[in-house]
């Protein structure tokens, strides 16, 4: 009983990110156009934001799911802020994520969604 209760303690601290959703035409066009701002990088306009983002990859070699894609995350990251409308992600950062979406060390990337004033 104790190691069960272990495995689903794991699993709800470790849980999932969810994918790319799914964009408009206008939102796929726009995708191209958001700018990418990590920690420290300060833009050079106002803006507001809008939400926090987060995305993770686990795309290993030959379908194992053992190790992630930092530009494959950045590329999911890139999707959800364009489906919020942003046209940039502010202080954005990526690194290993151990056991996220069944993987064993998962890249994920997080930022801050925002839209230029």
């Amino acid at each position: 009983m104790k190691n069960f209760s272990l495995v689903a303690l794991i699993t709800l601290l470790t849980g999932c990110v969810a994918g790319a959703p799914p964009l408009t035409p206008q939102q796929q066009t726009n995708l191209a156009k958001i700018q990418v701002f990590k920690v420290g990088e300060t833009p050079s306009f106002k803006f507001q934001e809008l939400s926090q983002i987060k995305a993770a990859d686990c795309s290993g070699p030959s379908g194992t799911r053992l190790y992630g894609d930092e530009g494959k995350a950045m590329d999911v990251l890139l999707a959800k802020a364009a489906s919020v409308d942003a046209n940039a992600i502010v202080n954005v950062s990526c690194g290993s994520a151990p056991y996220v979406n069944n993987c064993w060390v998962a890249k994920m990337c997080k930022g801050t969604a925002v839209v230029e004033k």
